[in-house]
C-alpha cells in the first residue's frame, strides 16, 4: 500500500507537472504569435519609412533636375541645351537624367510646367489679396517667352506635348473662372477668358521680339485692357442692369 500511495503521490506530481508545461508552452506560443504580428508591422513600417525616404530622395533629386534645366535652358535656349550639361549640373549621370526624362523635350516641357505652376501661385495668392492685375514679370522675361514658344511649336510634332500644354491652359482657365465667379456654362465668359489668355500670350512673344522698357506701364495697360474684356463676368446683375 505503501508503494501504491507512493506512486499515486509521483503521478500526481507528474500531472501537475505536465500541467505546468502545457501552461508554459501555450503561453509560448501566444508569446510567439504576438511577436510574430509585431515583428511583420515592425517590418511593414520600416519598408513604409524606406520608400517614403526614397520617395523624397526621388522628390528631391527631380527638382534639382528641373532646377538645373530651367537655368540652363533660360541661358543658353533650349536647342543649344544639351541632356549631358543639364545631368552635370544636377549632379547627376545623364543614363539616370533619362529615367526622370525621356527626351530633352519631355524636359522642356516640365519646366514650363514648373514655370506656370509657379506663376499659378503668384496669381492664386495676389488674387486672393484683391489685386485686380497681379504680376506681369513673367510675360516681360523673353528667356521664359522665347522658350515657351519653343515649347508651343513642339505642340505641332508632339501629341503629349501638345496634350500637356493643353491641359496646363485648362487649369489657367479654370482658375480664372474661379478668381472671377465665371461658370463653366457662361459661354461669352469663357470666351472673354480665352481672350485675356491670348492678350497675355500674345504679349509674352512679343516680348521676344521687342523688349518692353516701361514695364510699369504696359502693365497698367494690360490691366485697362483686362478690365475691357471681363467686365464684371459671373455677375448677371449687373449685366442685365447694363441692358
Amino acid at each position: 500500500m505503501l508503494k501504491t500511495r507512493e506512486t499515486r503521490v509521483e503521478e500526481r506530481k507528474e500531472e501537475k507537472r505536465s500541467e505546468k508545461r502545457d501552461r508554459i508552452l501555450l503561453l509560448q506560443n501566444r508569446l510567439r504569435r504576438f511577436l510574430s504580428r509585431a515583428e511583420a508591422e515592425m517590418l511593414k513600417t520600416r519598408e513604409t519609412r524606406v520608400e517614403e525616404r526614397k520617395e523624397e530622395k526621388r522628390s528631391e533629386k527631380r527638382d534639382r533636375i528641373l532646377r538645373a534645366a530651367e537655368a540652363i535652358f533660360l541661358d543658353k535656349g533650349f536647342h543649344a541645351a544639351s541632356m549631358n550639361e543639364i545631368a552635370e549640373a544636377a549632379d547627376v549621370s545623364t543614363p539616370h537624367l533619362y529615367n526622370f526624362y525621356a527626351s530633352k523635350a519631355a524636359l522642356a516641357l516640365a519646366v514650363q510646367l514648373k514655370m506656370g505652376q509657379e506663376t499659378f501661385d503668384a496669381l492664386k495668392t495676389a488674387m486672393s489679396a484683391g489685386k485686380k492685375n497681379p504680376s506681369c514679370e513673367s510675360i516681360f522675361d523673353s528667356r521664359r517667352s522665347s522658350l515657351m514658344l519653343t515649347i508651343l511649336t513642339e505642340c505641332t510634332r508632339n501629341p503629349d506635348i501638345k496634350e500637356k500644354i493643353t491641359e496646363n491652359g485648362a487649369r489657367l482657365r479654370a482658375m480664372i473662372s474661379e478668381a472671377g465667379g465665371i461658370s463653366q456654362d457662361d459661354q461669352e465668359g469663357q470666351y472673354r477668358i480665352l481672350c485675356v489668355m491670348a492678350m497675355y500670350l500674345g504679349m509674352s512673344i512679343s516680348n521676344i521680339f521687342t523688349l518692353v522698357e516701361n514695364r510699369e506701364l504696359m502693365t497698367k495697360i494690360l490691366a485697362q485692357a483686362e478690365s475691357c474684356i471681363l467686365p464684371f463676368c459671373g455677375d448677371k446683375k449687373v449685366k442685365a442692369a447694363q441692358h
